[in-house]
């Protein structure tokens, strides 16, 4: 059955193919970044006992980054369309460049996988991003910064295909989008000679981060630029609506990186959460003070400014790798130890909506606070600050989202594990990996969730 195209909706086409539409767009975010590194810079260091303007930490903490997990499955990677920092990469490059090829034996998520999982680890203690928006602007300028030295050294996007965080998380969450850029016809492309939406036309620019939508099966590393629907003469490119989680049990191609990011995700978020909660936080400090090499007053500084912040991030892989251990052990005792590590990686995919609620739940008080943040300050420049009820039921709504995360993950490993299975024995043994594992995440996600804040 042909599918839909969104660009053929009035002038939505020729919108996207202007070449002054996406740049508009990266230059308003490009000043609105600058705004929040400005007031982020400004700013004193520590929220709580500082004082402060909380600007930076609450459009960045608070609102961005949070709406981006509560937009993807509408919008995929989108954001990556709108992106301040890819963009001054990409203009940078088009400046100047050595277009140097990306090493090879580095083309994986693996630095990635590292640098979003030391931003999460080290923000409690030692950044402390959420609550210091001087060290929340520096983030942004190392982004940037790191953004415009590859681009000046490698060619094309290869900040936003292989290091950029965001774009990682954002690239596996997109597998359960609802929308999707395909070509709409294989054959009218292996029948044009030219690939222009690989070598580039006047039109548009080849594939900034390597993709070809001929092969293309799933959404993870398609940034939305668009400079395939420009540069493409057959108009053979089209933008989707589709049934939400279609990559999932469609895409042949599975990679370790996403595969421990997914379960890195899960088990991060529902540790976060713990800390929010006295009991369960009261037990991480009381051990790790406990295992303090010094325990006196002389050494309470040290203490405080170093041992927390090492334990913070030995913690956060610990914690990572027992999770992908878990699941690796459950696959490895439904299989008896035959192709252990192939079945590992292909049945994490299964946990993808589990890891989103989990990643949902962590961020949806931020996202309340963000947009009471932004209603007060606007009441307050037209004189009339809004009252507003307290919310009292969050946390069962938190509850609700790790059900539902668990209910999907339980149904997508049911159509993974049929689609790799060979025989009715194999489908029983992928099953039992992905249902203990997931009934595990559920155990430890309820039991943190019912203590008290």
């Amino acid at each position: 059955m042909e599918k839909n195209d969104l660009l053929d909706v009035y002038f939505f086409r020729n919108l996207v193919r202007n070449r002054f539409f996406r740049p508009v767009v990266n230059l308003i975010f490009l000043i609105a970044l600058l705004i929040i590194i400005y007031f982020g810079l400004s700013s004193e260091s520590d929220l709580r006992f500082h004082g402060g303007i909380p600007f930076a930490t609450t459009m960045i903490w608070d609102i961005w980054h949070p709406l981006l997990a509560f937009t993807i499955i509408l919008l995929g990677r989108l954001w990556c369309f709108a992106c301040p920092i890819g963009a001054v990469g990409d203009w940078t490059q088009s400046v100047y460049s050595f277009k140097k090829r990306y090493p090879e034996k580095y083309r994986n998520l693996w630095i990635a996988v590292i640098m979003f999982l030391l931003i999460f680890a080290a923000e409690r203690h030692l950044f402390m991003f959420t609550r210091n928006p001087p060290n929340t602007a520096l983030l942004l300028l190392f982004f940037t910064a790191l953004a415009v030295l590859m681009g000046v050294i490698f060619e094309k996007r290869s900040f936003c295909r292989y290091i950029c965080p965001i774009g990682l998380v954002l690239g596996v969450f997109s597998m359960l989008s609802a929308l999707e850029l395909r070509c709409k016809s294989k054959k009218t492309c292996v029948d044009h000679d030219i690939k222009e939406c690989v070598v580039g036309t006047e039109s548009g620019k080849g594939c900034p981060v390597g993709e070809f939508p001929q092969t293309m099966e799933r959404n993870n590393y398609c940034i939305m630029c668009m400079e395939c629907v420009k540069s493409c003469s057959k108009e053979n490119i089209r933008l989707s609506t589709r049934v939400p989680g279609e990559d999932l049990v469609r895409s042949k191609k599975n990679h370790p990186d996403e595969a421990f990011l997914i379960h890195g995700i899960i088990i991060i978020f529902l540790f976060v959460m713990g800390m929010e909660r006295f009991e369960f936080r009261n037990v991480i400090i009381n051990f790790v003070r406990s295992i303090a090499p010094f325990d006196t007053q002389v050494f309470r500084d040290f203490f405080i400014t170093y041992w927390r912040n090492v334990w913070a991030i030995l913690i956060f892989t610990a914690i990572t790798l027992g999770a992908a251990g878990l699941m690796y052990l459950f696959t490895r005792t439904s299989f008896k130890g035959k192709n252990t590590g192939q079945k590992f990686i292909e049945l994490s995919y299964a946990f993808i909506p589990l890891s989103l609620s989990s990643y949902l739940a962590e961020n949806l008080p931020r996202l309340l606070k963000g947009i009471l943040f932004i209603a007060e300050s606007a009441g307050k420049l037209s004189g009339n600050v809004p009252q507003f009820p307290v919310i009292e039921n969050i946390e069962q709504v938190r509850l609700l989202m790790i059900f539902a995360g668990f209910a999907f993950t339980m149904m997508a490993g049911y159509l993974i594990s049929k689609e790799v299975s060979n025989t009715e024995k194999e489908l029983r043994q992928s099953m039992l990996a992905v249902s203990l594992t997931a009934v595990a995440y559920l155990f430890i996600g309820v039991k943190i969730l019912m203590l008290q804040i």
